[in-house]
């Protein structure tokens, strides 16, 4: 085992109550194990490594989780350090960035709701025969099963002695002989796994491509982000967060990008949650006549103008008696590359038009619907 993922999957027992399982998949083998856990703690994952990893398969080079605080947690990070293996993480809201483990979860799980309803019933009693029977099966991706890339050799199962399909090797060796030709077996089936999953791995990126919009970010660009974060229902949920981002820094190969909002504030953010608003023009906050007596502006009347979007700024500064704001917006407008000529115009009544730059407005509770 060289990289050595991590995922916690959870379902509901016969009394509703829900249980937790550590699922372990080895990244190049496929093989997997799931452990029925009374909690999520770091505790409970650093017991189930040291018992059942390190101490049965040795010690892999990487760890690799998502960013649950159980994973990244000061008890795991001591034990790694001590172990002398390297941790990882995906990005934020990112399962694919762990996906060979999500997809064993997603099996294990259609295993399961097959079950019969009196077997359903005790399900954490079946994960040790289920995951076996994943092992001993041949994955799609790899061609092989996983248990032959660990082990070398092909399991002996039940089925196997009942149709007597046993494979027999008549010649006895001696326990040099035998590990010569177990690393020589297992060296063919990995050169030839790896051949395998090449070309599988590229049939799936290109299917997945077909259905890709998005664009490379440049430095630079202001992005949102998606909102995944909140909690409670989220059928009227805003998609995207309102916190502009700006790019500072990418990896094309992973598709992550650095982003950093106007607070100083860093995320790492995979593409697929990242929206691309560079195309909208950028309204200033300092639409005001500092020369002015009284130093008025229009932007005092908002409470934050981070927070507002350039309708709601507009639309003060349309209600606001003071003409020097007037005077103000209709130089803001000139420098979004509007001139007063083309500026909006609003409706007030079925008739009477005024512009909002060239004449007064005799009527300042027009409707602004004709803005957006």
């Amino acid at each position: 085992m060289e990289l050595v993922c991590l995922d916690f999957w959870s379902a509901e027992d016969s009394k509703q109550r829900s249980v937790d399982v550590l699922v372990l998949t080895d990244h190049f083998t496929k093989l997997a194990h799931a452990f029925p856990c009374t909690n999520q703690t770091a505790k409970q994952v650093a017991k189930k490594l040291w018992d059942h990893v390190f101490c049965v398969y040795g010690f892999p080079e990487w760890i690799h989780s998502d960013q649950g605080e159980n994973f990244e947690s000061e008890l795991l990070a001591v034990l790694l350090k001590f172990s002398g293996v390297s941790k990882s993480h995906t990005t934020a809201y990112h399962s694919m960035g762990n996906g060979g483990t999500g997809r064993f979860n997603r099996t294990l799980g259609n295993m399961l709701r097959s079950l019969p309803l009196r077997v359903k019933n005790k399900w954490p009693q079946q994960i040790q025969s289920l995951t076996f029977a994943y092992n001993a099966t041949v994955h799609e991706t790899m061609g092989f099963a996983p248990f032959q890339l660990m082990f070398g050799r092909i399991p002996r199962l039940p089925v196997d002695v009942m149709f007597k399909q046993v494979l027999c090797d008549p010649v006895v060796v001696d326990q040099k002989s035998y590990v010569k030709t177990l690393m020589s077996h297992l060296h063919e089936a990995a050169k030839i796994a790896q051949t395998h999953a090449i070309k599988e791995q590229d049939k799936q990126a290109k299917g997945y491509n077909r259905k890709l919009k998005g664009t490379h970010l440049n430095i630079g660009d202001r992005v949102l982000i998606a909102n995944k974060g909140e909690k409670g229902k989220k059928k009227l949920a805003d998609k995207w967060d309102a916190t502009v981002y700006t790019v500072r820094d990418r990896n094309l190969q992973t598709h992550t990008y650095k982003l950093e909002d106007g607070r100083g504030n860093i995320k790492v953010v995979h593409r697929n949650l990242v929206l691309n608003i560079s195309f909208l023009p950028v309204v200033t906050a300092e639409l005001c006549d500092t020369g002015s007596e009284g130093g008025s502006c229009a932007s005092d009347q908002l409470d934050s103008l981070d927070e507002e979007t350039a309708e709601d700024r507009i639309s003060a500064w349309i209600n606001s008696d003071d003409d020097e704001s007037q005077e103000t917006l209709s130089e803001g407008l000139s420098g979004l590359g509007k001139t007063s000529q083309q500026a909006p115009e609003v409706v007030a009544g079925d008739s009477t038009q005024c512009s909002l730059v060239g004449e007064d407005c005799p009527d300042r509770d027009t409707d602004l619907d004709s803005l957006v």
